[in-house]
């Protein structure tokens, strides 16, 4: 079972995104059609474990940095790629500003993560 292929592989040849057309069972059976995926099928080995974590720890950033080991800005970072990874759109009105987390800033500015500039441009947003 070492050569498996993971589903939201990138094709070899083209780099493009594969589609399951086949499944096959230990008994023989084979069966071929259009396989449909759900959204979590792409999702890389890294994003499948913060979203477990996430789930785990029911949503709490804060017990998410525990069982990490990253800091709060950095587990919000990677939840932001999550959420673009899965393509969950912001349902609020179009011409509403993002809103800035102060407390990221002034983590990301004590850890180190973020440079005084960055943390300026970012509670300029």
């Amino acid at each position: 079972m070492g050569n498996t292929l993971a589903l939201g592989s990138p094709c070899p040849a083209c780099a493009q995104p594969m589609h399951p057309k086949v499944l096959g069972c230990a008994c023989g059976v084979r069966v071929e059609a259009p396989i449909s995926i759900n959204e979590f099928a792409s999702l890389s080995p890294e994003q499948l474990h913060l979203l477990r974590i996430f789930v785990k720890c029911e949503g709490r950033i804060r017990d998410m940095e525990a069982a990490l080991g990253i800091s709060y800005p950095t587990v919000k970072a990677r939840i932001r790629e999550l959420k673009d990874a899965l393509e969950i759109a912001d349902h609020g009105p179009a011409e509403e500003a993002p809103t800035v987390d102060l407390e990221d800033v002034l983590s990301g500015l004590e850890s180190g993560e973020l440079s005084a500039d960055e943390a300026i441009d970012r509670l300029k947003k």
